[in-house]
């Protein structure tokens, strides 16, 4: 199984060992910062056309609403995921009131309502694994496929299509949307950032540093969308494709997940490093430790209530924090879910992902 924490936190994980081991390979400016100019419209792996022959539209597997609801265990209520080992993982809130997420392994994407009812949708290309999604600025979900090397787009009724990225096994995670109107996301294996516009027109650039293996990606507060490299580094990229990127303080940290917090400044988790790490959007990074020592945070958001919510897989529990660094544990009623991502709903309660306890978590603080 393919799931995403075995790549970030299982000790036998190559990728996890080469982060941990050696941290960012590759000639970086004594700061840690690197600069590459945006790749040239007319380079082999850039299109400035609609991605058509690569687009298809399909009837989607529409699963019936599926309400399923746990009795509460404190502030916690889960709600299993009608696919057996479906391990859902990116999760994002729609335009239409409900929160949708990627299943990685039962390659579907869901929505599940404020009240717990469930549908499933399921992509049309085998072994797709959906990973990232991300509300677009033309009212439809996006999303990445990991191994499909194909974005989508589904309409909150269900219409899907799906786009092939110019740059083949591009090994697609994070999406968002960008200030400029368009989507961007990171591919992992070619060492890219991709945007795409909400009609089908790809573009991608390449990143200066050799094998940097950008992973989760989020919009900034300076017009630019930022984003993190697995082995030890954030970086921005400005809608003219400019990229800058930023070493981080501890060698091996493998930032994953990346939010604008409540200060403006950017907040990432350290999946390695098991801290939560800020850069302002001048580059200036801090660091703030997590407990357990081993807690493996992945994903993260900003609240209403002026503090960030994360999610530590290993340390199977969702953490509180202030900007200034204070932390509260909440545990998991159920055991080795695996949390992964979480995104503030329209109750303004927590929604999270649990990948191998295969539910869609909900916290009410």
């Amino acid at each position: 199984m393919r799931a995403r924490f075995q790549r970030w936190l299982c000790p036998a994980a190559s990728l996890f060992l080469a982060a941990c081991g050696s941290g960012a390979p590759g000639a970086a400016a004594p700061d840690g910062r690197s600069d590459a100019s945006p790749q040239d419209a007319s380079a082999p792996d850039a299109s400035d056309a609609p991605d058509t022959s690569g687009a298809t539209d399909a009837p989607v597997d529409r699963v019936p609403d599926v309400a399923v609801e746990l009795p509460p265990v404190g502030p916690f209520t889960e709600f299993d995921v009608p696919t057996a080992a479906g391990s859902p993982w990116g999760i994002a809130l729609g335009p239409d009131g409900a929160i949708w997420f990627t299943e990685l392994v039962g390659g579907k994407i869901g929505r599940i309502t404020p009240a717990g009812a469930i549908t499933e949708f399921a992509i049309p290309t085998a072994q797709s694994d959906p990973f990232g999604i991300v509300a677009g600025p033309d009212g439809n979900l996006w999303f990445t496929e990991e191994y499909g090397g194909k974005v989508g787009r589904l309409t909150p009724a269900g219409a899907l299509t799906e786009l092939d990225v110019p740059t083949k096994d591009p090994n697609l995670e994070g999406i968002a949307a960008g200030p400029d109107g368009n989507l961007w996301f990171t591919e992992a294996d070619t060492n890219k950032i991709g945007r795409v516009t909400p009609t089908g027109t790809f573009s991608e650039f390449p990143i200066a540093t050799p094998t940097s293996y950008p992973s989760y990606i989020a919009a900034g507060p300076d017009g630019n969308v930022w984003f993190t490299e697995a082995f030890g580094k954030v970086g921005f990229i400005t809608p003219a494709g400019q990229i800058t990127d930023f070493m981080c303080p501890t060698p091996g940290s493998s930032p994953v997940g990346i939010a604008l917090g409540p200060d403006g400044n950017l907040w990432f988790a350290e999946g390695a490093g098991h801290q939560l790490g800020r850069s302002t959007p001048a580059g200036v990074l801090a660091e703030f430790p997590l407990t357990p020592a081993g807690a493996s945070p992945v994903g993260l958001t900003k609240r209403a209530d002026g503090h960030l919510w994360i999610t530590e897989q290993m340390g199977n529990q969702l953490i509180r924090m202030t900007t200034a660094g204070e932390t509260k544990s909440y545990p998991l009623p159920t055991a080795h879910a695996f949390p992964a991502h979480i995104v503030v709903g329209p109750d303004g309660n927590l929604w999270f992902t649990e990948s191998t306890g295969n539910k869609i978590g909900r916290f009410a603080p």
